[in-house]
């Protein structure tokens, strides 16, 4: 049997994927590693396509037009009416920010470089994954990456080493293997979207196809074959969560996986085989291209508008029911029709290029007018057009004095706070992305008490000394800090503003939300949960101990919003839903609690005095999104600069003047000074 050739078991193959992908994403129990799914696809793709592009070199037939035509026909009709659908239909209710993002991934997906585009716009600040509808594109735009190369790849091994091309295909997967594997502990988005890193799921598929392994043509070697391939899927699928290293070397197991079970069925008939030859597992798999294509976009429609995941058998199964009847109808109207050349709406390969072309085009002139008309945020009315604009209401100096490299601090060199003038910084704030977020308003009230500081500032990394986090800079940031404060005499007050709920339990709370932001120290055996715990109340009394001497000031307990702030007040403007936007104090304080006994525990043995955040925001019932019509959120738990600016009281206190009645935001324990001048 052909490598090229259809066969009904990688149908089935393709349906197991699918599933597990749609599965994962919808947040199905027992099913956090479905994500392996894609990496299912590369090696099926890899192999598949292969095989036919051997086949048409070694007869002499093969041309590149011939072969990007067929992958015309194959990819782009269903890409193309989805593409289009989205364009309209979350035009309703994405906001300006939201809608100018997918905008731009429009022009990038019609241009297979959707994987280069969501790597560049990867990052701390980036925006949950619930806001892109087109973000699974990715994988298309890494396959079409690949085979801009690999046809060329093989014809050039056909004329110059025609014996030596599967040893080729073999060195090469081994070294974008190796790249992978490097890069997922030093770069790992750059692991996860773009292409050489990825190369080595496709070539493991087309060094299968070039009959590198012996067909097994015993039943005995089938089924174990078969079985283990299958094995080798489903444990991933299973066992696999988000906080798993990947790809890297974890993909190697699900890649494995489908080798084997591909290899099996080339052998003849297997129980693997006629598990995934059955009707219905044949029938999923021919629709698994447009299965992938609508399962996403459907899943953020959802999720963008409910404010929360899918819950329940009846959600999950209307989902299912439409996600389904729209990818058979895509796939019966849509795709059917194009694939065949000579028949169908585009019979010859012209008018396959010259469509191809203009869709493109009018793809990318969509981008460019939403992209320069700001989203349009003429789409909705005030005041949700207003809370909406929040989005943008961040830090006006973040790009310039966010993330300092260490010899800049040591310098001095980092962007000054407060009133201008020749004396030496009396104050630093040092601060994580939510201390870049407070720097509007701590720079508004320390010109006001006439007193200048520094802003040291590091987004993504926890303020603990002597930690190791998941990005090495964090360290060298930290300790370049505390090394500023320690030679600088003048420095009498040092403000501290950070994420500490996630420092210390491990996870993210809000609209995103997640988990694995583990830290160690040198006396850790593991990394869990418990373990933040213990390093936190360690490395935070590291810190405090290095700035002995000096006031130091705490701002914690900021209200940790449940909703995206902006998007969660416009939508409920416009739709009213969510009903109330702002955070419940009780889900407040059920957040904050484990914190504010670690601090209790450190300030018996450390003075510093905790700035009660929370204490100016929550009243009775909510903690406040708005003060006089305006966001104090800029997402979900950044406060915008104008929220920054509103509590001019409470940086005044962590400034050391002294706390307004109607604030009482300073708690104290034993001998801690008060925080006053």
């Amino acid at each position: 049997m052909t490598a090229g050739a259809w066969r009904a078991d990688i149908d089935g193959l393709r349906a197991l994927a699918v599933l597990s992908v749609i599965a994962f994403h919808a947040g199905l129990g027992g099913v956090t590693g479905g994500y392996v799914g894609v990496d299912v696809f590369f090696v099926i793709s890899g192999y598949l396509i292969a095989g036919n592009i051997y086949a048409g070199v070694e007869r002499g037939q093969f041309t590149l037009a011939g072969f990007y035509e067929r992958r015309i026909r194959r990819i782009q009709p269903a890409l193309i009416a989805m593409v289009a659908v989205c364009a309209v239909v979350f035009a309703a209710f994405l906001t300006p920010v939201d809608y100018k993002s997918f905008a731009q991934s429009v022009g990038a997906s019609l241009t297979f470089c959707s994987n280069l585009f969501f790597y560049v716009k990867s990052g701390y600040f980036d925006v949950g994954s619930e806001t892109k509808p087109l973000l699974h594109t990715w994988s298309l735009a890494v396959e079409e990456q690949y085979y801009l190369a690999f046809p060329l790849l093989v014809v050039a091994l056909h004329r110059v080493l025609p014996r030596r091309t599967t040893l080729a295909i073999a060195l090469l997967a081994a070294l974008s293997f190796g790249v992978s594997v490097l890069q997922v502990r030093t770069s790992p988005d750059a692991a996860f979207y773009l292409p050489f890193a990825r190369a080595w799921e496709l070539l493991a598929g087309a060094w299968l196809a070039r009959g590198a392994l012996p067909v097994p043509r015993s039943a005995a070697a089938r089924q174990a074959c078969g079985l283990a391939g299958l094995l080798a899927i489903v444990a991933p699928v299973i066992l696999y969560t988000s906080a798993t290293r990947f790809p890297g070397e974890s993909a190697l197991l699900p890649c494995l996986g489908a080798l084997l079970v591909i290899h099996a069925g080339s052998g003849g008939r297997s129980l693997a085989g006629a598990l995934l030859s059955s009707a219905p597992a044949i029938f999923v798999g021919r629709i698994s291209y447009s299965l992938y294509l609508w399962h996403w976009p459907l899943l953020v429609a959802a999720r963008y508008l409910l404010f929360r995941e899918l819950q329940g058998p009846l959600e999950l199964g209307l989902y299912a029911t439409v996600v389904m009847a729209l990818s058979w109808a895509s796939w019966r109207w849509v795709e059917q029709p194009f694939r065949t050349r000579g028949a169908g709406p585009l019979p010859a390969r012209a008018h396959v290029f010259g469509a191809t072309a203009a869709v493109t085009g009018a793809g990318l002139a969509f981008a460019l007018v939403v992209h320069a008309g700001q989203g349009f945020p003429a789409r909705f009315q005030q005041p949700a057009r207003g809370f909406a604009a929040a989005a943008l209401d961040t830090n006006p100096q973040r790009q310039r004095c966010d993330r300092l490299p260490p010899e800049r601090i040591a310098a001095g060199q980092a962007c000054t706070l407060g009133a201008a003038g020749p004396d030496a910084p009396s104050f630093v704030l040092i601060g994580d992305s939510f201390g870049d977020a407070a720097a509007p308003g701590i720079d508004k009230s320390a010109r006001a008490l006439g007193v200048q500081g520094l802003s040291l500032t590091y987004s993504g990394c926890f303020l603990l000394l002597g930690a190791r986090q998941d990005n090495p800079a964090c360290a060298r940031f930290m300790d370049a800090a505390a090394a500023y404060v320690v030679t600088h005499p003048s420095v009498r007050d040092v403000v501290l503003v950070g994420r500490w709920t996630s420092a210390l339990l491990g996870d993210r709370f809000g609209q995103v939300r997640t988990q694995g932001w583990f830290v160690q120290d040198a006396q850790s055996t593991e990394r869990s949960a418990n373990e933040n715990r213990r390093v936190f109340e360690r490395s935070f009394g590291r810190l405090l101990t290095a700035f002995d001497g000096r006031r130091v000031a705490v701002v914690a307990y900021i209200p940790e919003q449940r909703y995206d702030v902006p998007r969660a007040l416009a939508l409920s403007a416009t739709f009213g839903h969510p009903a109330q936007p702002a955070l419940p104090v009780a889900m407040h304080e059920q957040r904050q609690g484990e914190l504010r006994e670690a601090f209790e525990r450190l300030q018996a043995r450390h003075p510093f005095a905790v700035v009660d955040v929370g204490r100016a925001l929550c009243g009775a019932l909510v903690c406040d999104v708005l003060r006089r019509g305006v966001p104090l959120y800029a997402d979900d738990n950044h406060l915008s600069a104008h929220g920054a600016e509103a509590l001019a009281d409470v940086w005044s206190v962590a400034l050391g003047a002294p706390p307004a009645p109607v604030i009482a935001a300073v708690a104290q324990a034993g001998s801690n000074p008060p925080v006053s001048r």
